[in-house]
């Protein structure tokens, strides 16, 4: 008998097809799990430091799954990139070398003195309590006295009461997740998990030692506790993000310690930290613990006017009594201006309803103490080296106590070049009132937000009017084109955010607020503090979208282990630089092995097709996604090459069909959400069109029978593979590798 040498080529491209199947199999399978271990660690790494034990082992099963995905790659492609082998050994070796530093020490005491004359470490005692440290070390007397308890105290307690896991778990995802309530139940379980802690004995002996020791002198003392978080009160603020509890008595000061602790995880907190990209292990909680000033006025300083930094002029804001309230928006506060300089002169801010006189005065501050004032934040913006936003106080005494000081951010001021006005004659403003918090231009369709309102409906790109500038309205400033303030002080907490966040707002609008009423699209020009009707310039607009998008776009996190592990540097799989030698991270080689991997099996694919060219059908479908049909036994019932779905046959194939088109899933909108601020031609790679989501001469199977198919598509750089069989008496193996026996379902 003699053997066709054309059968054996044949049966010689069936193994080699089969057996590149069955590795690509096997190396995606790997894949699967090495994103998932991928994902936790991402997790992790937002709660524990790179010298935390914890994660040591599944980052040596991560890479020991790379290890053998290169290995399945190699064997497909007959050794071609082979350089992976070497890099993945040089990422292990980097890990290691990180597990093997020395902790940081662990004897850091739980408690430290604010008059303590070594240098603190602000790690240890967060950014506000050092920088009222610094007060007290160059200014004798200006700084109240007080003690810290320390970030070392918090983390104690979090392991001693056994909520590491329990928090990572509920903030898990928090950042992407769209319901609001299950946001709030999430934090306020962690705040309720912390206020219900137990304080390790050392750390409540340290707090009722020191208040023992400050009682000797002030046996009536009530007591300040303060956030200290670390990063509190630097580049960024945290303005207002946290809790502080005022007026409280030593027996109830552990207590009032724990709901300080609780406050880190407040809403606007939470949703603070995820806009600025924090991992939660970087914001730790210090406390700060300072004796309440018996205080006849409070405010703040600015050491310079943010609106016009040229002008040579300090901005003072004051209240009787204590200004907490005034820097949570929920008092109005007397404001003067004060010149800098040998002969510096005042001058008063109108209040919000009525015309203020320059040399006016009130019975609980007089000028003369807002020069002093002046004078000494002068001193201290010396010492510090940058400007300041001070928070204040003056005693019975007369005396006056300077309780916060963090820099002052300055905005840029927008070129006014950039927006040109309509050159309409007749168009004037409907307002022109208040008091310019961040310069700038904006339109948008405009939305009135009450008390209690839910914030998360407020839509991206409007313009917001609210009566108090209230804290919580940090949440909505990633997303909004401006904000509009019927009352309001320029040196309270939101308007501090309001700088952060680069929002265009003018505070104190007052009665001017109704003329709005009855209006839909407005434009804002805060920098001249005016209100337009209608739509004003042109490309202001979109400017404002873009800004948001580009503000809501999350710069990747780094440290050791995210940029050894985490950090994706290779995104164009098209690139010149897209190569083996090119990957510096594990997520690296991931994205390098999946795309060699599955293009090396179309590459095959194509170039064996053994006729399916000609044998393939077009599927019509408005989703953009390009797929040929190769029929085995007749499933497809129409004769032409371009098929409609609801004429193929395939018991599979109609299942995911049914799926991908449910009437539950939207995909225009969703695509419009995900892709909206990103580049047209990344849009166009994803969703389709010109080019489409593979390249012009490839195409995406789909092998189909009546009841079996074998899908494998590109959509831009992700891949789908589905296998699936349908039939009667079996179902997936049981754990010891037999079949499991079921009666057949007419599904």
């Amino acid at each position: 008998m003699s053997i066709n040498p054309e059968n054996i080529a044949s049966y010689d491209n069936d193994y080699d097809f089969r057996f590149r199947y069955e590795t690509l199999r096997a190396l995606l399978n790997k894949n699967g799990s090495a994103l998932q271990i991928l994902s936790d660690l991402e997790a992790d790494l937002n709660h524990m430091h790179h010298y935390d034990k914890r994660i040591k082992r599944p980052i040596q099963r991560l890479i020991t799954e790379v290890l053998l995905m290169a290995q399945e790659l190699n064997l497909m492609t007959g050794e071609n990139y082979s350089d992976l082998y070497g890099v993945i050994a040089k990422i292990r070796n980097q890990t290691d070398k990180l597990f093997s530093e020395q902790q940081p020490n662990a004897d850091q005491p739980f408690v430290l003195r604010l008059d303590d004359p070594d240098d603190p470490d602000p790690l240890l005692i967060g950014g506000k309590a050092f920088n009222v440290w610094h007060l007290g070390k160059h200014f004798n007397n200006l700084a109240p006295p007080g003690f810290v308890v320390t970030t070392a105290a918090y983390n104690r307690i979090i392991e001693d009461n056994n909520l590491h896991n329990r928090i990572r778990i509920l903030l898990n995802n928090l950042d992407v997740t769209e319901d609001e309530a299950q946001f709030k139940s999430r934090t306020q379980t962690i705040r309720r998990l912390i206020r219900e802690s137990t304080v390790y004995g050392e750390i409540e002996a340290g707090i009722n030692e020191q208040v023992e020791r400050f009682g000797q002198a002030f046996p009536e003392e009530l007591w300040a506790v303060r956030s200290s978080a670390v990063c509190e009160d630097g580049s960024h603020s945290f303005a207002g993000q946290f809790d502080t509890e005022l007026q409280i008595k030593h027996e109830n000061i552990v207590t009032a310690y724990l709901h300080v602790l609780a406050g880190r995880f407040t809403d606007r907190a939470v949703k603070y930290r995820i806009h600025n990209n924090f991992r939660e292990v970087d914001t730790p909680m210090a406390v700060l613990f300072m004796p309440m000033v018996d205080a006849v006025a409070a405010g703040v300083v600015h050491s310079t006017d943010i609106k016009d930094p040229n002008s040579n002029t300090m901005v003072i804001s004051a209240v009787p009594g204590l200004a907490n309230q005034m820097v949570k928006g929920e008092e109005q506060a007397d404001t003067v201006m004060i010149s800098k300089g040998p002969s510096p002169e005042i001058s008063w801010v109108p209040p919000v309803n009525g015309d203020g006189e320059k040399t006016r005065k009130t019975d609980y501050i007089s000028n003369e103490k807002f020069f002093e004032i002046a004078e000494i934040a002068g001193q201290a913006v010396a010492e510090f080296g940058h400007e300041l936003d001070i928070e204040w106080a003056v005693d019975k005494n007369n005396t006056v106590r300077f309780l916060q000081a963090r820099r002052l951010n300055i905005p840029r001021m927008e070129n006014p070049e950039i927006a040109k006005p309509s050159k309409r004659k007749d168009t004037l403003p409907i307002i022109e009132a208040g008091i310019t918090i961040f310069p700038g231009r904006a339109e948008g369709p405009i939305t009135f937000l009450s008390p209690g309102a839910d914030m998360s409906k407020v839509p991206e790109g409007a313009i917001v009017v609210v009566a108090h500038p209230r804290p919580e309205l940090t949440s909505i400033l990633p997303k909004i084109a401006a904000l509009l303030v019927v009352e309001g002080n320029p040196v309270g907490h939101l308007a501090t955010l309001i700088r952060e966040f680069s929002v265009p707002c003018i505070f104190r609008l007052g009665k001017n607020e109704k003329i709005l009423h009855g209006k839909n699209i407005i434009s804002v020009n805060a920098t001249k503090r005016t209100v337009y009707a209608g739509m004003r310039w042109p490309g202001i607009r979109e400017r404002v979208l873009a800004r948001i998008a580009t503000g809501n776009r999350h710069q990747e996190k780094s440290g050791p282990l995210y940029d050894l592990i985490l950090a994706l540097n290779l995104l164009d799989p098209d690139a010149a630089s897209f190569k083996a030698k090119s990957c510096r991270s594990v997520h690296d080689t991931l994205r390098f092995m999946h795309e060699m991997s599955v293009r090396s099996m179309f590459d095959f694919g194509d170039k064996q097709n053994r006729g399916w060219n000609k044998k393939s059908k077009k599927l019509i479908t408005d989703l953009p996604i390009k797929l040929q049909l190769i029929d085995l036994d007749g499933s497809v019932l129409e004769n032409s090459n371009n098929v409609s779905p609801e004429n193929v046959e395939s018991i599979p194939f109609k299942a995911l069909w049914r799926g991908i088109m449910d009437d539950r899933l939207f995909w225009p909108e969703r695509w419009e959400k995900t892709m909206r601020g990103m580049p047209a031609d990344f849009q166009e790679a994803v969703l389709g069109g010109n080019r489409g989501p593979r390249r012009a001469s490839d195409k995406n199977y789909a092998i189909i029978a009546k009841d079996y198919m074998n899908l494998n598509a590109r959509f831009a750089y992700h891949y789908a593979m589905v296998d699936a069989m349908v039939g009667p008496g079996t179902e997936p193996m049981t754990a010891n590798g037999g079949w499991k026996k079921t009666t057949p379902q007419n599904n």
